[in-house]
């Protein structure tokens, strides 16, 4: 087996692929290959191998298994060296004579990828790899072509990641569900819980939870194990106790809601005056009635019942019920 040493051409500008800079996939593609990063202008020194690689970030999909079949390519024919796009891969001994490689290698995974069309090629090429990698550690990945996987993300065994599903530097437990056409991002999705055609962002989603689809969670937000969040529901910088209910149509922002808690259609947390965010509490087994209006900052006491169509501005004790319409006055024409 010829031996061989792997030089990595660091770049501070380098492109970040699949959430990770070329660099980055060069050295994780070494493997268990002895390798060395150099800056750009530093000289390297010969190594004492039979061969040795020169990698650039123009060529992120090059592996240590990619360059040991090309040294047995090279054996082979009898090749000193092969161009890899802006590096190279050649015999110590010749290099030490003075040679230089111009015959190119033609391989995918050699492909110069620097801007446009290649640089996106290459990155598919990357979240392909992630998928596959993620599927043999026990995910269950239909269609590995079409889902985004970042390098950050964690998928545990048992995973689902339907197509067209986006994972970015995520923690994804294990028996959850990311639907397709969701986009998890900067987020936790707990055990057994499921983000069907959602979008989830800097937040956490509790084992067991259900989101989707066409709901949006964001900014630190926290859903409680086994809540329920449905279509067209925002969740804003809020968290929400077990078993929280809010089926449609809802805006929940600065909140903390009670488990057991029952958010009708069309419920607005009114968390803004114009001027300043403002907080609204809601205590454990509120019902919510539709189309309420929760005015902040404001706080709802466990068990109250607040009834469809009313907006609070004060404070609402514990038990009570509220209810605060204008009286329907019909009219006949004359």
């Amino acid at each position: 087996m010829k031996t061989l040493f792997l030089y990595i051409v660091d770049d501070k500008n380098a492109p970040i692929l699949a959430g990770l800079s070329a660099v980055e996939w060069l050295k994780r593609g070494a493997g268990d290959l002895p390798c060395k990063a150099l800056c750009a202008e530093e000289p390297f020194e010969k190594p004492q191998t039979d061969y040795f690689a020169v990698l650039t970030p123009s060529t992120p999909l090059v592996t240590a298994e990619h360059l040991r079949s090309l040294v047995c390519e090279m054996e082979k024919r009898g090749y000193a060296g092969l161009e890899i796009g802006r590096g190279m891969l050649v015999k110590t001994a010749a290099y030490h004579e003075g040679f230089h490689p111009k015959r190119r290698a033609n391989f995918p995974f050699a492909a110069l990828a620097e801007e446009g069309q290649n640089l996106a090629l290459a990155e598919k090429a990357l979240y392909r790899r992630i998928a596959e990698l993620s599927a043999q550690n026990g995910a269950i990945i239909p269609d590995v072509e079409t889902v985004r996987i970042d390098a950050l993300s964690t998928l545990e065994a048992g995973v689902t990641v339907e197509p067209y599903a986006t994972v970015k530097n995520s923690k994804v437990e294990c028996g959850a569900v990311i639907g397709s056409f969701s986009e998890v991002e900067n987020a936790r999705i707990g055990k057994n819980a499921k983000v069907l055609r959602s979008v989830v962002k800097d937040s956490e989603i509790e084992a067991g939870a259900t989101v989707g689809p066409f709901a949006y969670v964001r900014m630190q937000s926290v859903v409680g194990e086994g809540c329920r969040i449905g279509d067209f529901v925002e969740i804003k910088r809020s968290r929400l106790g077990k078993g929280v209910k809010a089926a449609h149509l809802a805006y929940v922002g600065d909140a903390v809601v009670g488990e057991g808690t029952n958010v009708g259609c069309g419920v607005v947390f009114a968390n803004y005056d114009g001027k300043q965010k403002h907080a609204t509490t809601v205590g454990k087994n509120v019902f919510i009635g539709a189309n309420t209006n929760l005015v902040a900052p404001v706080t709802v006491g466990d068990g109250a019942y607040v009834a469809a169509a009313t907006t609070v501005t004060r404070d609402v004790t514990e038990g009570a019920f509220v209810i605060g319409r204008s009286r329907a006055e019909q009219k006949q024409k004359k």
